[in-house]
């Protein structure tokens, strides 16, 4: 499996859904005056999915030789 793949999608979703739940109010898809409940779970859920992703694709790998510096 690709982990850089899935970091990938889970942040690629993550950045999605904090966007959606930002601008939900301006885009006409939130239901309370200012930011609600449902607008807050949304950031913090798409947060944690975008540091997940960020964290799978660029963790080193068990294996994997880091690029060092050329001599």
């Amino acid at each position: 499996m690709n982990w850089r793949l899935v970091g990938m999608l889970f942040s690629g979703v993550g950045l999605v859904l904090v966007a959606l739940s930002i601008l939900a109010d301006p885009l006409g898809i939130g239901n309370e005056d200012g930011f609600g409940s449902r607008q807050i779970v949304g950031v913090v859920v798409g947060g944690v999915a975008l540091v997940g992703g960020l964290a799978l694709m660029y963790a080193p790998r068990r294996g994997e030789v880091e690029p060092g510096p050329e001599r």
